[in-house]
């Protein structure tokens, strides 16, 4: 299985706030997803991360994909320190 290294730091910078930028996020890991590839999503340099850049990038893909599909082929990676922690958004 092909795996795909998303880098966030890369894409948007070293902080990743809006839902928009997180639904930009969302429809690269979905069109990966769908050609069958794993994804992992890198935090690597990111310092801040907002709960609703969080949400609009991970809480779309549980209603997409059975969560016994997704969960071995979406992975988090390097989370920041500054990672919301809120007890319903916790990472897959």
């Amino acid at each position: 299985m092909d795996v795909r290294h998303i880098t966030l730091f890369d894409l948007i910078g070293p902080v990743c706030s809006t839902a928009a930028a997180g639904r930009q996020i969302n429809q690269m890991v979905q069109t990966l997803l769908n050609e069958g590839c794993s994804v992992k999503l890198d935090f690597h340099g990111v310092r801040l991360v907002t709960p609703s850049f969080y949400e609009a990038v991970v809480q779309d893909l549980y209603s997409v994909f059975q969560e016994d599909d997704l969960n071995p082929r979406f992975s988090l990676m390097n989370l920041p320190i500054s990672f919301p922690r809120h007890p319903d958004i916790t990472p897959p």
